[in-house]
């Protein structure tokens, strides 16, 4: 049985069971500057005490984009605890998201992004993200979080 039908049949089980529980992590709001540089999300300390699953990411961007705007966009997983700490396991490496031009004032783009399946990482595991790529370097995400699905089967 190959990893892909393994972790289907967990998650399908887990999800079919009831109980299971989507968070969104941090609390606290974490920007993003656009500048390569990786961003601790949370420490392992504030991570959930058991396993659980990745499942997507939201954001929200400035209030004013006055520009078409495409950012690619790195998660992972591990590493030690620090601001600027690259992860041990980078999960998504240039993930794409765009934006058209709005030069309303008021008008933050928000947006979530879920993964086509779920990614499972150990209990009390730091994640970092940051914008690998953007043609501007100029546009910051306000804030970061990861979608995680918890008490997953439990």
């Amino acid at each position: 049985m190959g990893m892909k039908s393994e972790v289907d049949q967990q998650f399908l089980a887990a999800v079919e069971s009831g109980n299971i529980r989507y968070e969104g992590l941090p609390v606290a709001l974490v920007p993003i500057a656009d500048d390569a540089a990786w961003d601790q999300l949370f420490a392992a300390a504030g991570a959930p005490a058991v396993p659980y699953w990745l499942c997507g990411f939201a954001y929200t961007l400035p209030n004013t984009i006055a520009v078409d705007l495409s950012l690619l966009i790195d998660v992972g997983w591990g590493g030690a605890d620090g601001a600027a700490v690259a992860p041990t396991n980078v999960i998504l490496t240039n993930w794409p998201v765009g934006f058209t031009a709005d030069a309303a004032v008021g008008k933050a783009a928000f947006s979530s992004e879920m993964l086509p399946y779920p990614v499972r990482i150990p209990a009390s595991s730091r994640m970092a993200a940051r914008i690998a790529s953007s043609p501007t370097g100029t546009i910051a995400i306000v804030e970061f979080r990861v979608i995680l699905a918890t008490a997953v089967g439990s």
